[in-house]
């Protein structure tokens, strides 16, 4: 794996992760173990006033505090959760109490879910439950570390055992309600399955290939001559041709060409298509034309999944109003979050006069004894006014709007720069303002720089675009301090460093010494380092032209993101 790839996969994932939980609504980590918070493992006995949410009954909290949510689990599982991903840096005001409020609220059904199986009766098979507890110790005794580790922690490994029991087995008993509520049978499924037929048909019908392409008839019939005697691989091997692999699915071309592939009896097919001549390998189809069919389909445990979720949600929702079991969040931020994410459309105008008597006084301004995470709330609820198409929500758009401004500006003045979300909303409410632009800017700039520094400028390259620009403007204009435009240039000299565009770097570095010769840097040095990669491009290049070669990707990436920037 690639130094980007892996830089990419840590911090994309988080993203990934928390868009997987918004959208099951807070049913989504079954395979994680239960955390259980160093108070719970150790007896203390808690009070509801601690406590951050719990599940209710008729409106009343239930007394076990096993059903009850404190600070320190989602702390915990916060913390720990980030760890996994290598601790990217989220937004202060917006991404963390986001996360944490989506957190809190897949711990709270965790905990409905409990509560349904206490009621119901539900129980963990004790052979499954001592399986999976001799393959977790199993699995400690090979790791000298973690076994350490282990005994540091609990004291011993028979404690941890214990400990690791009551959470595998709370787990289990989690699975085994789910399967309950959600009461699938392989009658329900296969009317499912008839019910959206044509749509999983469209869905899951694909194909694995590879293909070549050719613009000449002459040069295609060559190749199908030549494969039909080595071999599709060797055939293209041959010719110096590099197949693309491709999953294919339905829309992607006309139906009848699909069809040739798709009810392919040979594994080479040829298709001419738009001046094009395509030759594909056909190593593997999937179709879903029947439900057995379709079970042997690598996309109907995805299917499957989505049905059984579905039918959860729906049938625990009607066993939560029948006995009326529910959860209240008692933290007033967390409380606010989940409020501005969860309302309902034609229920938005309610909150809102929720919230503005909540952040605001009398003469219409932000109370200053609010937490600003709490605040950021409000923000989330404006986006969904503003965007909304409901026309009962017109009549407060504009007020909407500048009391979102007003909030904007009390977290700022809050937290001045330290989240980039605020500084952006600041940017476009307060565009005269340019040393927040500048603050903006520099923001945006470090959280795309470690792409930059392992040659992953690709995965950022709209945000590159937005902060270049934003720097170039800026260099240049004269209604700003010329401490923010030197160190605009400063920024703009290191981003082309690091996009190893020498040139242009020596160019605004040159232009940093005629504006500010004493900016903190030491010229001289710089000038050295940027004429030797010059120096150094120049020979690589020549070396190339020498050899035939063309370009690499980066080099043209990179003078690509300059032009583009530069205009």
């Amino acid at each position: 794996m690639s130094k980007v790839r892996k830089f990419m996969t840590k911090w994309q994932e988080v993203f990934i992760w928390v868009v997987a939980i918004a959208f099951v609504a807070g049913i989504a980590l079954w395979a994680l173990a239960v955390n259980y918070s160093p108070a719970s493992r150790s007896g203390v006995k808690r009070t509801i006033e601690e406590a951050i949410g719990y599940v209710t009954v008729e409106g009343t909290p239930v007394k076990n505090e096993k059903y009850w949510v404190f600070p320190e689990e989602v702390e915990e599982y916060y913390g720990n959760l980030l760890a996994m991903y290598g601790n990217p840096q989220l937004d202060t005001a917006v991404e963390v109490p986001y996360v944490k409020t989506l957190i809190l609220v897949d711990k709270l059904n965790k905990k409905l879910l409990s509560y349904y199986a206490e009621v119901e009766k539900i129980t963990a098979d004790k052979k499954k439950v001592e399986e999976e507890l001799r393959k977790e110790i199993d699995e400690v005794k090979k790791d000298q570390n973690k076994l350490q580790q282990i005994k540091r922690e609990y004291g011993s490994l028979s404690k941890y055992e214990k400990v690791k029991k009551q959470e595998i087995t709370e787990k289990l008993i989690l699975e085994t309600a789910k399967d309950k509520v959600a009461a699938v049978t392989e009658e329900l499924l296969k009317k499912e399955y008839q019910k959206k037929k044509n749509e999983i048909i469209e869905k899951y019908t694909k194909a694995e290939v590879k293909y070549v392409t050719f613009s000449k008839k002459e040069e295609l019939d060559n190749f199908i001559k030549l494969a039909m005697e080595k071999g599709f691989t060797d055939a293209a091997s041959e010719l110096k041709l590099t197949p693309t692999d491709y999953t294919l699915k339905k829309g992607t071309f006309p139906e009848e060409i699909e069809k040739e592939i798709f009810e392919a009896t040979s594994s080479l097919v040829s298709i001419p298509y738009q001046d094009t001549y395509y030759v594909f390998n056909v190593i593997k189809v999937e179709k879903a034309d029947t439900y057995d069919v379709f079970k042997q389909n690598s996309g109907y445990s995805e299917w499957y999944e989505e049905f059984r979720n579905q039918r959860f949600a729906d049938n625990f929702k009607k066993w939560r109003e029948k006995n009326k079991v529910d959860f209240e969040i008692s933290d007033p931020v967390y409380k606010a979050w989940y409020l501005a994410l969860i309302t309902e459309e034609g229920k938005l105008i309610d909150v809102y006069k929720k919230f503005y008597e909540r952040f605001f006084d009398e003469k219409d301004k932000v109370k200053t004894n609010i937490p600003y995470e709490e605040k950021a709330a409000f923000l989330v609820l404006a986006d969904r006014i503003l965007a909304s198409t409901d026309t009962t929500l017109e009549h407060v758009k504009e007020d909407v709007k500048n009391f979102e401004k007003k909030i904007v500006l009390s977290i700022y003045n809050q937290i001045k720069g330290s989240s980039r979300e605020i500084l952006r909303r600041m940017k476009e409410y307060y565009p005269a303002k340019k040393d927040i632009a500048f603050q903006y800017y520099s923001k945006l700039y470090d959280d795309i720089k470690p792409y930059l520094s392992v040659g992953g400028a690709f995965y950022v390259m709209n945000q590159l675009f937005e902060v270049y620009q934003g720097f170039g403007e800026l260099a240049e204009a004269t209604d700003v301090s010329i401490d923010i435009r030197a160190d605009s240039l400063y920024k703009l000299y290191e981003m082309n460093k690091l996009l190893d565009d020498p040139k242009t770097a020596k160019g605004y570095l040159q232009k940093l010494k005629a504006l500010k010769p004493d900016y903190k840097i030491n010229f001289e040095s710089a000038e050295k380092e940027l004429d030797e990669m010059i120096k150094s491009k120049e020979t690589k290049e020549s070396t190339s032209t020498t050899n035939g070669a063309t370009p690499t990707t980066e080099t043209s990436e990179s003078t690509k993101t300059e032009s583009n920037a530069q205009k």
